[in-house]
């Protein structure tokens, strides 16, 4: 391109339209969702009704904790029959299958019998991490649905954003308080009040913590910002990450209603990502058991059947004259789940490539997405 008497060479690319001069412009935005916008709205948005239900029932807000907890644990169980269920993807690691659930049961059971703490953080943590590695994970998902290769600082920003949602959380003396009053029935006698002592002792490293992980997380936006700015642009990712960033907002203001948003939207997500994912096995696995039961009681259908078995399960668990083996088992399917997760969704597995239909592991060129 010629512009007066110097001249200026131009070229599109895929990460926006760059000069001779090594600047950038900026890419306009598209929206590329993963399936039917509705279902990815229902993905983005899924943690306002727990929030406005644990903030709408403030005065008798353990029933909804308790809800949001059944309803969390059945997202959990409902792993075990994509494993157990799929001739092909048990297959794919035979002994990791076979070994992992009486191995588990017994590290659980031993850790409930003779070090319940340790247990509840060992699970409260790995829950929290799991939690925010799907959030990436969906993040970074809308990202190549428009082309983006190289990930940026999301992952950063997620648990950084968190980290600083949490400091002030506990900063505040409410959340003390609702563990004190017994909003959160943890099932262990004490649990409760050495929760809320615990949180007591943590106020002032909480309070020292908050504003380095605040001025961090607003560093690490501009970072983001600046690089979504010279790449192709997904609104749908601009969606998801901002309605993350606001549910971690009202942590300081609302630390109950932020913790069942937290939770029950990783349960609603995975719902409507296994609900996509036996839709697609009607087509590409259609002599499994699970294709063959999809195809017969479609797809979300199937899903809400046994999210609701899986959830009179755990309140059987918590209830029956046996509760403690069940809960044993319960818990024991939760870090099966974990397990499991990082197996059977792994980028370039068959679960996850039909299931997200487009997105793929395969090395095709940045900007071309495989259909």
């Amino acid at each position: 391109m010629r512009c007066g008497t110097r001249r200026y060479r131009v070229r599109v690319t895929t990460t926006g339209v760059a000069g001779s001069d090594g600047t950038t412009a900026s890419v306009p935005p598209v929206t590329r969702w993963i399936g039917p916008a509705w279902a990815d709205q229902l993905m983005v948005w899924s943690w306002v009704p727990f929030a406005l239900l644990g903030w709408a029932l403030a005065g008798t807000v353990a029933a909804a904790v308790a809800a949001t907890y059944a309803f969390s644990y059945s997202h959990q169980l409902l792993t075990l029959p994509l494993v157990y269920g799929d001739r092909d993807t048990f297959r794919s690691r035979v002994w990791v299958f076979t070994l992992a659930p009486p191995v588990v049961i017994a590290a659980v059971a031993v850790l409930w019998t003779h070090a319940f703490v340790a247990l509840a953080i060992i699970g409260a943590t790995w829950n929290v991490v799991h939690t925010l590695l799907q959030r990436y994970g969906l993040v970074r998902i809308y990202g190549r649905k428009v082309g983006q290769g190289t990930p940026g600082v999301e992952r950063s920003l997620l648990f950084t954003a968190f980290g600083a949602a949490l400091a002030l959380a506990i900063s505040s003396p409410r959340l003390g308080e609702d563990f004190r009053s017994g909003v959160l029935d943890l099932g262990e006698p004490g649990m409760n009040t050495w929760t809320a002592e615990l949180l007591t002792d943590a106020r002032p490293v909480a309070v020292a913590l908050a504003v380095p992980l605040l001025v961090a997380t607003a560093v690490l936006g501009a970072v983001w910002w600046r690089q979504e700015r010279v790449r192709p642009q997904n609104r749908a990712k601009h969606w998801y990450l901002g309605s993350t960033l606001a549910m971690f907002a009202i942590a300081p203001f609302a630390p109950m209603a932020a913790l069942l948003g937290f939770i029950g939207s990783h349960a609603a997500e995975y719902y409507v990502v296994v609900a996509r994912s036996l839709r697609a096995r009607t087509v590409s696995t259609p002599r499994s058991n699970l294709a063959r039961v999809a195809r017969l009681l479609r797809p979300w259908p199937t899903v809400a059947l046994f999210g609701l078995g899986a959830m009179w399960f755990v309140y059987w668990s918590m209830t029956t004259s046996v509760a403690v083996a069940a809960f044993v088992v319960a818990l024991s399917a939760s870090a099966l789940h974990f397990l499991y997760d990082g197996i059977i969704w792994r980028t370039g597995r068959p679960a996850y490539s039909v299931t997200f239909r487009g997105v793929s592991s395969s090395r095709a060129p940045v900007g071309v997405t495989p259909q």
